[in-house]
């Protein structure tokens, strides 16, 4: 259900750095926006560009997460569906999503460590292993796994398309 009593759906993607979240955020946007026109995607690291400058610590994490929930929050009440990919693997940010956004589904991109140490597109856990970089949520920052509505195992990057099918299934 697309919008429900005036709220656009606010569909969050978390999951790990590599995850793939992004991916198949992107695709999800694709597929929807095929459906209805009135769809917004919100990535992480853009949202952040436009939010200014902001560090990783866990604290800087979950106040940027807020910042993005409260964007989503803006944009859902207009009607607009909003595709969100991001870490924000914290308690604090389930909790205050569930409570203040209409019309919200959560889905954890899960991936196992070993994978996103192998994928290591940025770099970043290969820098984080060897001390050289600190802040990385997996690595020397803990997550919180969410209670997710859905959870997408991707570790072994199943079909893109099937991944989207899944979850507009249980969205719909």
């Amino acid at each position: 259900m697309w919008v429900r009593n005036g709220y656009g759906a606010v569909l969050w993607l978390c999951g790990l750095a590599g995850s793939g979240k992004s991916t198949i955020g992107k695709a999800l946007y694709a597929e929807i926006h095929q459906r209805i026109p009135n769809v917004v995607y919100l990535d992480g690291d853009e949202l952040r560009d436009l939010l200014g400058e902001y560090g990783y610590s866990k604290e800087e994490r979950i106040e940027v997460a807020l910042k993005r929930s409260k964007f989503a929050k803006f944009l859902s009440q207009q009607g607009l569906v909003v595709v969100v990919t991001t870490i924000s693997l914290f308690d604090e940010i389930y909790k205050y999503n569930r409570a203040t956004l209409q019309n919200y589904f959560e889905v954890y991109i899960e991936c196992e460590l070993q994978e996103l140490i192998k994928r290591d597109q940025k770099g970043l856990y290969s820098k984080a292993l060897r001390g050289e970089v600190k802040d990385v949520v997996g690595v020397d920052i803990s997550f919180d796994k969410p209670c997710a509505d859905m959870v997408v195992e991707n570790t072994k990057k199943e079909n893109l398309n099937s991944n989207i099918q899944k979850i507009l299934k249980i969205f719909e």
